[in-house]
């Protein structure tokens, strides 16, 4: 099979009118894409929007921005860095600086799963066991109260939701 007779060639735009042809039909189709957004209300007293005007009532053409707006505000947000567009002297207003959340390392995140899972662990052994026995500082056992092991199982459920993310 010989390739060279099915192979195409680009075609060329030599001639200045083809050139002028090609942006037009270029032009033309992108407006024909972008319908815009109308509103309109309805019989009941509906706001409605849409891309395509109602032909049974009167409809309103918005205005719709393409790009973000300029931030002409004059309220300077906190810069995350000193490098920052908008960062402001924190002292001279008064305002305490928050310290950043930097991100959790490998170690830190492996110690925290650990604690979640010994917190889960603990909450399922005082809500499952019915008496808890607790040694003392000198060693001798004795049995929790009940609003002992309540305490407990609020510590447990508190260290849950701080390590268990």
């Amino acid at each position: 099979m010989n390739i060279s007779k099915h192979s195409f060639s680009p075609v060329k735009l030599n001639n200045p009118f083809s050139k002028v042809l090609l942006f037009l039909a270029i032009f033309s189709i992108s407006n024909y894409c972008y319908s815009g957004i109308y509103k309109w209300v309805d019989e009941e007293g509906n706001i409605h929007y849409g891309q395509q005007r109602p032909a049974s009532v009167q409809a309103e053409q918005m205005r719709v921005q393409s790009y973000a707006p300029e931030d002409t505000s004059s309220y300077k947000r906190p810069a995350l860095n000193s490098g920052d567009k908008g960062n402001t002297d924190k002292s001279a207003n008064g305002d305490t600086e928050t310290p950043e959340k930097k991100p959790e390392t490998k170690a830190e995140k492996k110690q925290r799963m650990a604690a979640c899972a010994q917190a889960r662990k603990n909450l399922a052994t005082m809500q499952s066991i019915g008496r808890i026995r607790s040694k003392d500082k000198d060693g001798n056992a004795s049995f929790i109260t009940q609003k002992q092991k309540e305490e407990k199982i609020q510590q447990s459920r508190d260290l849950i939701n701080k390590h268990c993310k």
